[in-house]
């Protein structure tokens, strides 16, 4: 079915992906290069939504009230304090790591929650976004 959707599909897996939804993004990336989609606008698209997916996941962290927060992600927020202390100590840094599986959303809620610049958390979860893709599209390709 998400083929049916073609580029705009991958788009929206990369997006959800990258919120607090489980969902391997890699897997379809994959899945794009071996249906013949040209590599760099796979890089570009799932860089892009994955992107705009953990922007999404750090304004939670950065607007939501303690009600939202608490109500709706409490698993999340448990983990993200523990994180809080690290984005402190290491701010906008460790937005390269939200590519991470598992812990890579709960660095960008961390991030939202402590308020770490948006344009420098931007650059790092690009620059970390983009790595992986490039990775992941490269060793698929070879």
């Amino acid at each position: 079915m998400i083929e049916n959707l073609g580029i705009l599909g991958l788009f929206l897996i990369s997006f959800i992906a990258s919120s607090l939804y489980p969902l391997g993004s890699e897997v379809f990336v994959a899945m794009f290069i071996k249906l013949g989609y040209d590599k760099y606008l796979v890089l570009l698209v799932a860089t892009l939504g994955n992107t705009l997916g953990t922007l999404s996941t750090y304004a939670i962290g950065y607007f939501g009230t303690n009600l939202i927060l608490h109500s709706r992600f409490k698993e999340n927020i448990k983990k993200a304090i523990k994180y809080v202390n690290i984005t402190k100590k290491f701010g906008s840094l460790c937005a390269f790591f939200t590519f991470l599986p598992i812990i890579g959303d709960i660095f960008a809620l961390a991030l939202g929650i402590t308020r770490c610049n948006l344009a420098k958390m931007i650059i790092f979860v690009t620059l970390g976004k983009t790595l992986r893709y490039y990775l992941i599209i490269h060793f698929i390709s070879a």
